[in-house]
């Protein structure tokens, strides 16, 4: 299939690299623009999975989850912004997404988790490297051999900012201009798509977050340098028809960035995986006290550790005991590696280092185990399914392997532990362009803008007030499929 359309993608993350699968696989010539030396961006760093329901995996696992219960939880997770018809959208077309990447690109999402706010387990990744990477490498890789194999239907350009969108007379978007260090070029296209990411590491005085959430400033973030906004400002500065926004005052906190020891005060955190508390990791105060439900939903576990620091309860730490270590173990060498965690002898070794009073660090792993082992009902609500999974006549070893759902029975403040002090970091922008089900940009009476598309995070209304974990690349590969698509067809 072929046609004499060109798509031009701005932003090579997930969602730009999906997009310009998709125009590809409809006929269209792709031209693809990143400002920074590589493509990836936030994406590559994703490392907890990608949401799907009524995928193969869930059903080779024997887990029951549906399009509806997807839906319903996402709902629940908005709030009161929740947009029905984006959330139909994202969670109707889930599970085809995770068969395009699987298939087309041979990406590993074999392994399915439950993280927080979902009733059901259907986080994917795989048995390898973090999922953002795999996904990313993937479709780079694959992109990289059309651009070789095909250099008049692929352009990829990196190092490249762009500066301004370009619009005819009716305020339809027929091309960019951006900067190089030849200087500024130009590129005439028939559709534009953003997916520059958002604004989570903008912290200069005109950002969006200094204008729409001040009081988050001073919190550190665990989005790359390059998440500023582009894309808002891009869309925001047309002349004919400009963009609408919405959600823009819509920041998710994430509970959990690993704070440094060689550098606690960086502004910078790398994220620790919403994973490594799927599998069994515990929050614990400077007391040795759990707060929270730890797999409950990103908002509520955050603002409970902002209740334990503004107390003067902290540092906090996450607390994984080697058996579910294990389970993430490419993870764990990971953050071991870079310093981020520290494995323990025995949880009275690091009680003893950081100062927690040992008993009651004994005590709260006792009192954890009888929680998972169905003896007392846990009082912050970890219910006993996320403890202990059993279906069927299965053993429980091979129902673990199978679906990531661990026996975390194995705390013990005489056995060796993984421990990391973690804080709240600002991570994701729900806010961004206003978009319909197509994935096409609305102007400021809610009418498509002819020729502009845009995905991933520059995106506002999917997720509402709050986004769950695993649904950042699902949004990703769905709407980027979906724009891509409109823009080689329209």
């Amino acid at each position: 299939m072929s046609n004499t359309r060109t798509v031009l993608a701005i932003g090579g993350g997930l969602a730009g690299l999906s997009a310009a699968h998709t125009a590809l696989e409809h006929g269209a010539k792709v031209i693809l623009i990143d400002k920074k030396p590589s493509f990836g961006g936030n994406s590559v760093k994703a490392s907890s999975g990608i949401n799907g329901a009524a995928t193969d995996a869930q059903k080779q696992h024997n887990i029951a989850d549906s399009v509806q219960a997807f839906y319903n939880d996402t709902e629940a997770s908005a709030g009161s912004l929740a947009r029905p018809k984006l959330i139909e959208t994202l969670t109707s077309n889930s599970a085809a997404a995770l068969t395009w990447l699987s298939t087309q690109f041979n990406v590993d999402l074999s392994l399915v988790s439950r993280l927080g706010g979902h009733s059901n387990p259907r986080t994917h990744r795989g048995q390898g490297g973090a999922p953002g990477w795999a996904m990313t490498s993937a479709l780079i890789k694959k992109l990289e051999q059309a651009a070789a194999s095909e250099p008049g239907r692929v352009k990829l350009v990196r190092g490249a900012k762009v500066t301004k969108l370009l619009e005819n007379e009716n305020g339809g978007i027929v091309g960019v201009e951006y900067e190089t260090a030849e200087g500024t070029q130009t590129e005439k296209t028939d559709a534009v798509v953003i997916t520059t990411g958002g604004y989570a590491a903008d912290f200069s005085d005109e950002g969006f977050l200094s204008k729409h959430r001040p009081d988050l400033m001073n919190l550190p973030t665990a989005s790359g340098d390059h998440a500023t906004g582009d894309g808002l400002h891009l869309a925001t500065s047309l002349q004919i028809r400009k963009a609408a926004l919405c959600d823009v005052d819509q920041v998710q906190v994430h509970p959990t960035g690993f704070v440094d020891p060689k550098s606690p005060s960086s502004k910078t955190k790398f994220l620790a995986a919403e994973a490594l508390r799927g599998v069994g990791g515990i929050l614990v105060n400077k007391n040795g006290e759990r707060f929270v439900n730890e797999l409950d939903r990103r908002d509520v576990v955050t603002a409970k550790m902002h209740e334990v620091i503004n107390t003067g309860n902290s540092p906090i730490f996450l607390l994984l005991s080697e058996d579910s270590a294990n389970t993430l173990k490419t993870h764990c060498d990971f953050y071991l590696s870079k310093g981020l965690m520290k494995k323990y002898a025995a949880g009275n070794e690091f009680a003893r280092e950081k100062s927690l009073p040992t008993e009651t660090l004994g005590t709260t792993f006792d009192s954890f185990k009888s929680y998972a082992n169905g003896e007392k009902t846990d009082p912050f609500g970890r219910g006993r399914h996320v403890f202990v999974r059993t279906l069927g006549s299965e053993s429980f070893a091979e129902l673990s392997r199978a679906t990531a759902y661990f026996d975390h029975r194995d705390f013990d403040i005489n056995q060796p532990l993984l421990a990391a002090e973690i804080t709240p970091v600002v991570h994701y922008t729900m806010g961004g362009v206003s978009i319909d089900a197509s994935a096409h940009v609305l102007d400021l009476k809610g009418e498509p803008i002819p020729g502009l598309f845009a995905a991933g995070e520059v995106i506002g209304g999917v997720h509402g007030e709050n986004r769950l974990g695993g649904s950042s690349l699902l949004e990703a590969v769905v709407f980027g499929r979906i724009a891509g698509e409109g823009a080689a067809e329209i």
